[in-house]
């Protein structure tokens, strides 16, 4: 299996579009570039996507948003029911937190 590097993005920097690709910077908050550069992130890397495949990109991240919000709904749910079955001395359920999604 090819090895693909990872990146970490707490935000997008820049996004500019020119010659049909979509060059969009990600940036990471780190407490050394708060200190230096008046709280704003680092660029931390870039990932280029032609502009055709945007809707396709744009279309997965809001499936994926949407899932996500689904689940920490579901999570909530299930917590609040744990603590209310916990006091009739039920074990409390064990919640990974995690998922993947393939779009």
């Amino acid at each position: 299996m090819t090895s693909i590097p990872t990146v970490f993005g707490d935000g997008i920097i820049d996004v500019h579009v020119a010659s049909g690709v979509a060059r969009i910077t990600l940036g990471v908050q780190t407490s050394a570039s708060a200190a230096v550069k008046d709280g704003k992130p680092e660029p931390s890397a870039l990932v280029i996507v032609p502009v055709l495949q945007l809707p396709n990109l744009a279309r997965v991240l809001a499936d994926v948003t949407r899932q996500i919000e689904a689940r920490a709904k579901e999570v909530s749910a299930s917590q609040a029911g744990a603590q209310a079955n916990q006091g009739q001395g039920q074990p409390q359920d064990q919640v990974a937190g995690a998922f993947r999604f393939n779009g």
